[in-house]
This record gives C-alpha cells, sequence and structure tokens, in this order.
C-alpha cells in the first residue's frame, strides 16, 4: 500500500478524495502530522493540531453494498480496540458508531465515507484520528475533561510510529 505524509493538510480524508480523483492506485494511505480542517461525523470539527497523534486515512474500493459499508466504522474502531487492549493491557470500548473510548473519554474516531455512482460504492475512505501522546492542555477547553491519549491510559510514553504500524496492519487485515 502507498502511504502519502504530510507536515500538514486540511483533511487527510479529503486529501483521500483528491488522490483518487488524479487517478491513484488503490488502496492506498494518507498521514498527516496535522489537519487544518479534521473533521468527524456530521461535520464536527476533529481537534488535529497536535502532531503527536495519529492522523490517517485509507482510500479504498469495496464490494460490498452501501447499506452493509455503513458499518465499517465501527467494525475498525472494533479491530482497533482488540488490537490496542492486547498490546496495551488497557481496557477500551467503543461507542457505537465510530468513537474509541478509555476510561469514559475520547481516544479516538473513525470517519468513513464513500462515493457512490448507480447504487454502487466506487471508492471508499475511512479516516482514523488517534489520540497517541498529545498535550491534553493545549487542546480546546471544550474538549481537555471530554478526551484523553493513549500514553495517558497506558501511564507510558507511547511512540506514534508504534501505532501508526498497528493501525496500518489492522486496517490491512479488513481490506483484504
Amino acid at each position: 500500500m502507498k502511504i502519502f505524509r504530510y507536515d500538514s493538510i486540511d483533511s487527510t480524508n479529503s486529501e483521500c478524495f483528491r488522490k483518487f480523483d488524479q487517478g491513484e492506485a488503490l488502496p492506498f494511505a494518507i498521514i498527516a502530522k496535522t489537519q487544518t480542517q479534521g473533521r468527524g461525523q456530521f461535520e464536527r470539527t476533529w481537534y488535529s493540531a497536535d502532531k503527536h497523534n495519529l492522523y490517517i486515512s485509507f482510500g479504498f474500493y469495496t464490494k460490498q453494498p452501501p447499506q452493509e459499508f455503513q458499518n465499517f466504522s465501527i467494525i475498525v474502531a472494533e479491530n482497533l480496540v482488540t488490537c490496542l487492549t492486547k498490546q496495551f493491557g488497557i481496557h477500551l470500548t467503543v461507542k457505537a458508531p465510530n468513537d474509541i473510548y478509555c476510561d469514559g473519554k475520547k481516544l479516538g474516531g473513525i470517519l468513513t465515507e464513500s462515493r457512490i455512482v448507480r447504487g454502487e460504492i466506487i471508492f471508499a475512505v475511512s479516516g482514523i484520528g488517534l489520540n497517541v501522546a498529545g498535550d491534553l492542555t493545549k487542546f480546546p477547553n471544550e474538549l481537555q475533561l471530554q478526551a484523553t491519549t493513549l500514553g495517558t491510559c497506558c501511564k507510558k510514553e507511547i511512540a506514534l510510529q508504534e501505532i501508526e504500524n498497528i493501525v496500518i496492519k489492522v486496517v490491512r487485515l479488513l481490506l483484504l
């Protein structure tokens, strides 16, 4: 899978759509150190200005019909929770349809979007934002009490590269 890396970008999901429109071979991934217009479900803003967190989107093709594919975000979340729980020995939960929580605080989210033509998905994007080791005091005030990081949950320093590798592995298995 080809991986495109950016220091800063508007949105990794938006870049996936642009790459697809430019004819990029599928599947591929977009990773950014920061996003200026990161978004979540229902056009909510996803705070993504901290370079110590993971902002990654995958562009791919699926044969699933749209009504079945609408559960892809929760499938990604469940698989990530299983893998991260096993790796770090912490208790994580999934809040449907697309959020990952630790100790009642939001650790991450998945935003899955698709382009549908004549009732068929011709392109899909799954964007994952995970708070890995960012400084919660730099989060917007309204998020500081609601968010957490993997490092905080594990009570140890977590390498961003380690989490990136885990996420890529999990999503690759789901795309096979």
